[in-house]
């Protein structure tokens, strides 16, 4: 199996390896090619779900690193909606002197609040460049599990940015390396339980991420890293803190199309790029000598595709997420419904996350699926209240079924 047919088994619901309907192309061709093609499509989504119990009633994804965890209230709820449909504008042109392929993208959904559309992806890709926004590549833009839900694990690196990237093979075309300069993403200043006086400021330096990939006729394993410069103001003075992380992932794809994915991610002062962490504000936080330091994470998550019949598919998936925040000056805990401050303390949060589905495809363009999503969030903490030191932890679970129909044009 060649890796170009492998990457068209990756997203078996939108089928790639299908033309648009509306797709106009040039006259005038190069090597059998029209010079230029655009194509404009939509990928129609109905998301619904129905929570059983547990801390995520009515969030639109199954964020398990938001689930309340002193929270008591078990009612269920129903939901519907078409927020994550999205629209593409697509088109490639063929150089005529060199040959050189130009591909560009505009693509948007209605997940910016309300329905208000949203951008996802807009960039313009060469043979060695790709200027735009698209997904940060620290993540692997070719993992996503086949999943109904739209959160994923709560470890996975899928966030997008605007970038400058450039991509090129060694000798053996196999290997292949990839650098990138990322726009900033400022997340420190949400945690309210720190109670810090911590004022975000204008970044001066981008995101830098580099990447190995090596191919194989069955998919890829692919190593990248991020470093990033993390600037601040406290108390009135400008700092900065370092942050920096790991990322190993891969894929394998039978001649079934089924299909094994995992990535494994850990570094300091990361939780922005993380699903389940982004936006909480924990990149950093206050230690015990008054220093403000980049937050430990790790996590990981494995997927498995399996074709019971040609049209009809199953996907397992598990997850993990874990932060920490050791020797914290200051933060405040609520402990069995009163707020109490904790002084020299350690806090760690640890999140987990499940899925079974079955997916039907009655069409070539078409999927149903029906899913039950499992999860659960704990912390745990230790340090001294009022000069006396206490521990204790706290766990609460969520349970949804998730159900979705969607059909690409």
């Amino acid at each position: 199996m060649k890796p170009i047919l492998v990457f068209a088994l990756l997203f078996p619901l939108m089928a790639l390896s299908q033309e648009r309907l509306l797709t106009v192309s040039s006259k005038d061709s190069l090597n059998g090619r029209p010079v230029l093609q655009s194509s404009l499509g939509a990928n129609i989504k109905l998301n619904g779900f129905y929570d059983a119990f547990g801390g995520l009633q009515g969030n639109e994804t199954f964020n398990v690193g938001i689930i309340d965890v002193f929270g008591t209230d078990d009612n269920p709820s129903f939901h519907m909606d078409l927020y994550q449909t999205q629209l593409k504008f697509e088109a490639t042109y063929f150089e005529k002197k060199s040959g050189q392929r130009v591909y560009a993208i505009v693509e948007s959904d209605f997940w910016g609040g309300n329905g208000s559309m949203r951008l996802r992806k807009a960039y313009v890709e060469t043979r060695h460049w790709q200027i735009g926004q698209n997904w940060n590549n620290f993540g692997d833009e070719l993992l996503w599990p086949n999943i109904m839900e739209w959160e994923g694990p709560p470890s996975g690196v899928w966030i997008r940015t605007p970038h400058i990237k450039y991509s090129n093979t060694f000798k053996n075309e196999n290997w292949i390396y990839e650098l990138s300069l990322e726009a900033p993403i400022t997340n420190y200043v949400s945690f309210e339980e720190f109670g810090l006086n911590v004022e975000e400021v204008n970044q001066v330096t981008p995101d830098l991420t580099v990447a190995f990939k090596k191919a194989f006729p069955w998919g890829h394993l692919r190593l990248s890293s991020i470093a990033r410069n993390i600037r601040y103001e406290y108390e009135d003075d400008l700092d900065d803190i370092f942050g920096y992380g790991f990322s190993f992932s891969g894929l394998y794809v039978t001649s079934k199309r089924n299909m094994l994915q995992f990535q494994i991610v850990g570094g300091k002062g990361i939780t922005a790029y993380m699903t389940s962490l982004a936006g909480l504000g924990y990149d950093g936080y206050l230690n015990v000598n008054g220093d403000f330091v980049s937050t430990p994470a790790a996590g990981g998550w494995a997927s498995y595709e399996y074709y019971l019949t040609r049209k009809l598919h199953s996907n397992f998936v598990v997850g993990f997420t874990r932060y920490n925040f050791n020797d914290v000056q200051e933060f405040e805990l609520r402990i069995e419904d009163e707020e109490e401050i904790v002084i020299q303390g350690d806090f760690i949060n640890s999140h987990f996350y499940g899925i079974v589905n079955l997916m039907y495809d009655p069409f070539p363009r078409m999927t149903i699926g029906l899913e039950l999503d499992y999860g659960w969030k704990d912390i745990s903490f230790n340090g001294f209240v009022d000069n006396s030191f206490e521990s204790g932890d706290k766990r609460r679970d969520a349970m949804r079924i998730s159900f979705g129909f969607m059909f690409y044009i």
